[in-house]
């Protein structure tokens, strides 16, 4: 059964730009919600999409995506909002719910275990003749209310939405003032503010049909492990979490003096250059003399000049002003957090940006032993009791947290501690889970940590390292051991050594060569004095070379000298491939890169490995785009270097290739190659469009001697293929551009396209010598798969070919 057909439907997130605007900022009302009956009902917003799931009408805003798996026989799993799988974090959206659904079909232990494995903000569905269940992510940050009996079968991601389609009353719970009188930090329990209307907690899952709810986790005792060995296996699901996310979209994370921020900014080190960081500050109340505060944007400033981040400032003046804007929030979220800061979001910070939140920690911290190791028996009255300061013995609120109890089976547990299964479930799954519903008008939200695998893993270190927060520690000691350097909360850390099976990230460091011989290639090093004096050596196979570049632009001044490193892989081919790397993140790879080896093997071309000489003059360089230096043109010392190969090798058709900052050095070199053909993935197009830091530390470090503001203008012919391909090139384009990537789309491909006569969606030129080719290869930015790389390097070869003959025909 499992290897049925699957078909999926994938219904992107439409860009928060695309959400038509309404007025009372009706636009915002339940934004990033959903609405689920067995009856058609009225969406609250005209933008909002429907979809038919079994028996059931979804209603959802369309700010998340969806994609549904159907198997024959009518099994099927949903999957709203945005997931990552552990196992394989560059799969798609399709993929993930492809492999649920096959764990569905294996049964219903193998797709609770498949869940497990997800991590990030979403809901899952699942259905098939016998009924339907949902469940929403490990802490519930997808947050779920459903009426209970006797109301309508409703189910949506506000509790006023609910409430209002289902027609539920106010609740014991709904007086304005109860939260302070009692001196709580939320509803008891699984309480609304509206009669039988309730929040379905972690680890739980709703039966739809019955409205019987089952706990699906914990299932069997945690596995135990040194914390050691949690920070070798979590910095590796963190880094590469975050990185497969900034392929996506663009990021941004808040910087303070606390621990979990530094933690996260330790985990986006690899991606730190393309990431907004931002720091609030509360200018009104007591706020404007809290130390705390002035603490946060104290250490955010050192670590953001420090470290050179992209940091912002984002003042928070006090209440919202307008009306209208008030009485959403209010209806999206009745727990007020901070709405003056959800509203700053809104306003100060970039829309198009996914919100990483330096949440959750606290589960894996122990918080309830750590303030006293004996607790008695967590029992509802004990409940009442940590939740409720002022009213321990209510009678209301312990009936609540019985009824808790009850219904999500929130008993003992082999091997858990239930004091952090209640903080788990009840403090982040009630409480956080609002904060995150207030500001889900600005951004959607990602917790690194938001995972069963992930604080599974975490509940399994020793209580004692645990309430010391030795993981956490960790993390930082082995991905950026740097940030040890400024205070956490106000208190020096003492670097420590890092424990030895934790394989630290090495710090950046520059290249090293060793005169004469690679030795990670292990070939030797054929020096160059100039691309003129290039020689190949007779015989097929790899050869290593490094080729002095000349100044070559006299409007820059001699600074620095640059080395072309280049690999040659000469075959018995008349095709002559040219591939450029785009960005390189330093920590990772060493210089000099050459991309795609493996993957072009059994490719049929002699293979011409260059890579960026820019990135030798700093180890902090990420992407130079082959520009070079102000008077070192990179691309025209390529285009001359393909050249004098394709000359020595009789080579017949040139093809050039790279994917983003490397797509734009293809562009640039095959121009000047008549006859070539330049196929760039997802390319930049324009440099100054691309993101500001990476520009501007690029041009810093390569036009010293010039104003920033005035090099893109006065460097276009080297800076702006945009430019440049508006006029009549000698060269063939085949340009492939991945559907799922809005940034590259909007400021890379149409501008490019309308400059070069390229007409209609994936459409050619006039006299066919540029194409466009739409596919759809993966989310977000980044390389294709392989297998889809290969497929169209070989498509622009017989379009080279096929070009070349019409020419001469």
């Amino acid at each position: 059964m499992s290897d049925a057909p699957i078909e999926v439907q994938d219904l992107p997130a439409a860009p928060a730009a695309e959400i038509p605007y309404a007025e009372e900022f009706g636009h915002l009302l339940y934004a990033r919600g959903f609405l689920l009956t067995p009856f058609e009902a009225t969406a609250p917003a005209g933008h909002w999409r429907r979809v038919r799931l079994g028996a059931w009408h979804l209603t959802y805003d369309p700010r998340n995506a969806l994609t549904v798996a159907t198997a024959p026989g009518g099994v099927w799993v949903a999957l709203l909002g945005r997931a990552l799988d552990l196992n394989e974090l560059a799969a798609g959206r399709s993929a993930v719910a492809r492999s649920l659904l096959q764990a569905r079909l294996r049964g219903r232990l193998a797709y609770l275990e498949a869940v497990d494995d997800l991590v990030g903000r979403y809901l899952v569905i699942d259905g098939d003749h016998t009924g339907t269940r949902l469940s929403s992510d490990a802490t519930a940050m997808r947050s779920v209310f459903y009426a209970a009996a006797p109301l309508p079968q409703v189910i949506a991601g506000h509790a006023q939405l609910v409430a209002d389609v289902a027609g539920a009353g106010r609740s014991a719970f709904a007086a304005a003032g109860w939260l302070t009188e009692h001196g709580a930090y939320c509803l008891p329990g699984r309480a609304t503010p509206f009669a039988d209307v309730v929040q379905l907690t972690p680890n739980t899952e709703l039966e739809l049909e019955t409205r019987g709810v089952h706990r699906v986790y914990p299932r069997d005792a945690p596995t135990p492990v040194s914390a050691d060995d949690a920070v070798e296996e979590l910095r590796v699901l963190l880094r590469s979490q975050v990185e497969e996310l900034a392929t996506r979209t663009p990021l941004m994370t808040s910087l303070t003096a606390g621990q979990d921020s530094r933690t996260t900014l330790a985990v986006t080190r690899s991606v730190h250059e393309s990431v907004r960081y931002f720091t609030y500050s509360l200018r009104y109340g007591a706020h404007v003399d809290n130390a705390g505060h002035a603490r946060d944007l104290t250490t955010a400033r050192a670590l953001a000049d420090g470290l050179r981040l992209d940091h912002q400032v984002v003042t928070v003046a006090g209440k919202v002003d307008d009306a209208a804007l008030r009485s959403v929030m209010a209806r999206n979220s009745q727990r007020i957090h901070n709405r003056g800061l959800a509203a700053a979001y809104l306003t100060e910070l970039p829309i198009d940006r996914l919100h990483l939140r330096s949440n959750l920690f606290e589960i894996g911290r122990a918080r309830h032993r750590s303030q006293r190791r004996e607790r008695p028996e967590l029992t509802p009255e004990v409940m009442a009791g940590i939740l409720c300061k002022k009213t321990p013995a209510d009678p209301e609120v312990v009936a609540e947290f019985d009824a808790f109890v009850a219904d999500t089976g929130h008993a003992g547990f082999d091997g858990y501690d239930p004091y952090d299964l209640f903080h788990w479930e009840h403090r982040a799954g009630v409480w956080l889970s609002t904060v995150y519903l207030e500001s889900d008008l600005a951004h959607d939200t990602h917790t690194v940590l938001n995972s069963r695998r992930i604080f599974g893993l975490l509940l399994g270190v020793p209580l004692e390292s645990r309430i010391r927060g030795d993981v956490y520690r960790g993390l930082l000691h082995s991905m950026w051991p740097e940030l040890l350097a400024w205070p956490v909360n106000g208190r020096e850390l003492t670097p420590e050594p890092v424990p030895a099976n934790a394989s630290p990230t090495p710090p950046v460091t520059a290249p090293t060569r060793t005169p004469g011989y690679d030795d990670r290639h292990r070939l030797a090093v054929q020096e160059h004095s100039g691309v003129e004096t290039f020689e190949l050596p007779e015989a097929n196979g790899l050869s290593r070379h490094r080729i002095a570049l000349e100044p070559n632009d006299p409007r820059g001044r001699r600074a620095e000298s640059l080395s072309l490193e280049a690999m040659v892989s000469a075959r018995d081919s008349a095709n002559l491939l040219v591939v450029f790397h785009g960005a390189t993140d330093r920590a990772k790879y060493e210089y000099p890169r050459f991309e795609w080896q493996s993957t072009l093997a059994e490719f049929d071309a002699s293979v011409l490995y260059l890579a960026d000489p820019v990135l030798a003059l700093s180890p902090e360089i990420t992407l130079g785009w082959y520009v070079g230096t102000a008077d070192v043109d990179v691309s025209r010392h390529c285009a001359r270097l393909v050249q004098r190969l394709a000359d020595r090798m009789s080579a017949t058709r040139v093809i050039m290739t790279g994917t983003s900052g490397g797509g734009f050095a293809a562009l640039a070199a095959s121009r000047l190659v008549a006859g070539s053909v330049a196929v760039p993935f997802a390319p930049q197009t324009t440099v100054s469009r691309y993101y500001k830091r990476r520009v501007r530390d690029y041009l810093t470090l390569a036009f010293p001697d010039h104003e920033l503001e005035t090099v893109p203008a006065q460097f276009a012919d080297r800076l702006d293929m945009v430019e440049q391909y508006a006029k009549a090139t000698d060269n063939y384009v085949y340009y492939v551009q991945n559907l799922r990537d809005a940034f590259h789309i909007r400021e890379h491909l149409v501008p490019f396209a309308a400059s070069a006569g390229i007409t209609g969606v994936g459409g050619s030129s006039a006299d066919g010598s540029r194409v466009i080719v739409l596919e759809d290869l993966r989310e977000g930015h980044g390389p294709p798969p392989k297998e889809q790389f290969v497929e169209q390097l070989g498509k622009a070869r017989k379009f080279l070919t096929q070009r070349a003959a019409d020419r001469t025909s």
